[in-house]
C-alpha cells in the first residue's frame, strides 16, 4: 500500500523532489571536453606573458625607418632610446601596426577582441577578449591599468590594480579582484603584494617638478609589474598567466607638455624597461609592447592630440609599436600592412593557443616557425595527420586534440574515427595550414568565407583559429545546447513551484 504524501514530512518530500530533479538535469546534461595534446615536432610554449601597452606612443617617434611630421608638415624630433631598440634586435618588430580607433577606450577594445570596432561593451560578450580563452586554458588573467581600465576590461581580470582617478596629480590606485573559474584563484600572497603596490602609489608623484611626476606615474607601472613577474616566478612558477601593463604619462604628456615633453617622457620611460624584459626572458615568459593609439603635433613646439579628426587621420596617430619577443619566435623586422585587430589571435599563436575571440576580424601574424592545429570530434574518438601520404601522429581516446608545432604552409591530411562506431559525414578533410587553425568535424555546413587567415574559402568544418560556424549568437550555443538548457530550466522551475505548493500544506 502506497503512503499518502500527506503522511510524509516536508523535508522527505524536499529531499525526494531534489534527487528527482538531479535525475532530470543529469538525464540533459553534456559531457564534459577533454583534451589531448600532441607534439608533432619540440615548442617551446611561453609559461605566460607580459603585454606592455604604453598609452600614447607613436611608433613614427621610436621606429629608426619611421620620420614623424607634425600636421603642418615639419618633421619633428624623435627620441633618443637605449633599450626599447636593444630589445627590438631581439624580437620580431612589426613596422606598420596601424589603430582603427585612435582613443584609448577603442584601441584597448580592439587589442583584446580583435574586433575594428569593439568598444567597452563589445568586450564584456561571451567569448569575445582573450581573457575568456585564456581562463578556458587555466590562465590567471592579471592587470596593472593606470589608465585604459575601462569597466570591461577591468572585470575581465582575476585581479587588477587601476588608477581610479586617471591622474597623476591625484593618483589613487585601487585593487578590484574578481571570480571568473572555481578553479583558479589569484594567490593570497599576490593580493597582498598587489595592495601594498597600490598603497605605495602616491609616493612616486610627490614632486613638485612636472617631469619628474609624469616619469613616477610610468615608473610605479613597471616597478609593480617586475613585482609581480617575481612572485609570480617564485610562488607560483607552475601557474600560466597573463599580465597586462598600462602606463599612461607618454599619453599625457602629449596632450600637456608638448612634442618635446612628450619624447622626454618617452626616453625616461625607456630606461626603465629593461629589468621586466629581463625577469620576462629569465622566466619564459613572452614580452609584448605595444600602444592603443599613437599622438600628432600640429606644429613643432604644439600641444598633441589624437582623437579629433584633424588627428586621428594622420600616421602619427594611427601608427603604433608592436614588438614581440619569446622562445620561438623568429626575430627580425616584419614589413607588411597590419593593424590593432591582427593582435588577438597573434598573441595566442605566440602561447600556442589555436583560438581567437569570437568575433574577431584580424588575422595572426605567424611570428613562430610552426602553426598549431586543433581538431574536435563530436564524441571520443582517434585521430590522424598524415603529410605526403605519411603518418606524422596518431592520437586517441578523447575528442579533443592540439597537433603542436606543424610546418607552416603545406597541406595536411586529417582522418578521424569516432570509437563508438559511428559514421561521420566527412572522415578525411585536407588543409593547407598557413597560420593556427581548427577543424570540428561536429559541425556543418560549408563555412565559407569564414577564414580569416586564407585568402582561399576555408573547407566544410575547418574553422580557422576558433571561427566558429554557429552564427553570432551572444551565447554562443548550438541549438541543443540552447534547448537543454531552456528544459533544464523548465524542469527546476516547475519542481520549484511544486516544493512550494506543498510546503504551503504545512
Amino acid at each position: 500500500m502506497l503512503v499518502g504524501t500527506r503522511n510524509l514530512k516536508p523535508f522527505s518530500i524536499l529531499y525526494l523532489l531534489t534527487i528527482a530533479l538531479l535525475i532530470f538535469s543529469a538525464a540533459f546534461s553534456f559531457p564534459a571536453c577533454a583534451l589531448t595534446e600532441v607534439d608533432v615536432s619540440p615548442v617551446n610554449t611561453p609559461d605566460g606573458a607580459v603585454v606592455l601597452i604604453i598609452d600614447g606612443l607613436s611608433s613614427p617617434f621610436i621606429y629608426s625607418e619611421l620620420t614623424p611630421h607634425a600636421l603642418d608638415g615639419a618633421t619633428l624630433e624623435k627620441a633618443r632610446l637605449e633599450n626599447i631598440p636593444e630589445i627590438g634586435k631581439n624580437s620580431a618588430r612589426i613596422l606598420e601596426f596601424r589603430a582603427p580607433q585612435t582613443f584609448t577606450e577603442g584601441g584597448h577594445s580592439v587589442l583584446v577582441t580583435g574586433n575594428r570596432g569593439a568598444d567597452s561593451e563589445f568586450v564584456s560578450f561571451k567569448d569575445a577578449n582573450i581573457f575568456d580563452i585564456l581562463h578556458s586554458r587555466g590562465y590567471l588573467c592579471i592587470a596593472v591599468m593606470e589608465k585604459g581600465d575601462s569597466w570591461s576590461i577591468c572585470a575581465e581580470q582575476d585581479a587588477v590594480l587601476r588608477d581610479e582617478n586617471n591622474s597623476i596629480k591625484n593618483m589613487e590606485i585601487v585593487l578590484d579582484q574578481y571570480e571568473h573559474s572555481q578553479d583558479l584563484s589569484v594567490p593570497s600572497g599576490l593580493l597582498q603584494l598587489m595592495q601594498g603596490r597600490a598603497d605605495r602609489a602616491p609616493g612616486y608623484v610627490t614632486s613638485k617638478e612636472t617631469r619628474d611626476r609624469y616619469n613616477g606615474y610610468n615608473r610605479w607601472g613597471i616597478e609593480t609589474a617586475c613585482a609581480v613577474v617575481e612572485y609570480m616566478a617564485k610562488n607560483s612558477p607552475e601557474q600560466k598567466y597573463l599580465l597586462t601593463v598600462n602606463v599612461g604619462a607618454v599619453d599625457m604628456s602629449g596632450h600637456y607638455r608638448d612634442n618635446y615633453g612628450y619624447i622626454d617622457c618617452i626616453e625616461s620611460l625607456d630606461s626603465e624597461l629593461l629589468p621586466l624584459y629581463n625577469l620576462c626572458e629569465k622566466n619564459n615568459l613572452a614580452f609584448v609592447l605595444t600602444a592603443d593609439h599613437g599622438m600628432a603635433f600640429p606644429a613643432e613646439g604644439s600641444k598633441g592630440g589624437h582623437q579629433s579628426e584633424k588627428y586621428s587621420v594622420s600616421d602619427e596617430a594611427q601608427l603604433v609599436p608592436l614588438i614581440v619577443s619569446a622562445q620561438d619566435v623568429e626575430i627580425g623586422v616584419i614589413e607588411g600592412e597590419f593593424g590593432q585587430e591582427d593582435f588577438a589571435p597573434t598573441l595566442l599563436g605566440i602561447l600556442d593557443i589555436p583560438d581567437r575571440p569570437r568575433f574577431a576580424e584580424g588575422e595572426q601574424i605567424l611570428l613562430t616557425g610552426h602553426v598549431n592545429l586543433e581538431v574536435i570530434l563530436p564524441e571520443k574518438g582517434t585521430v590522424e595527420i598524415r603529410k605526403d601520404g605519411k603518418v606524422l601522429e596518431s592520437s586517441g581516446s578523447d575528442n579533443q586534440f592540439v597537433f603542436y608545432g606543424l610546418e607552416p604552409e603545406k597541406s595536411y591530411t586529417i582522418r578521424a574515427v569516432l570509437d563508438s562506431g559511428k559514421g561521420l559525414a566527412e572522415k578525411e578533410k585536407e588543409v593547407f595550414l598557413k597560420t593556427d587553425s581548427v577543424i570540428d568535424f561536429g559541425k556543418k555546413g560549408t563555412g565559407e568565407g569564414k577564414s580569416a587567415y586564407s585568402s582561399t574559402e576555408s573547407k566544410a568544418g575547418i574553422n580557422f583559429a576558433g571561427i566558429s560556424e554557429e552564427g553570432n549568437s551572444i551565447f554562443g550555443r548550438n541549438s541543443n545546447h540552447l534547448i537543454g538548457y531552456f528544459l533544464i530550466g523548465a524542469i527546476n522551475l516547475a519542481g520549484f513551484f511544486i516544493i512550494m505548493k506543498i510546503l504551503k500544506k504545512y
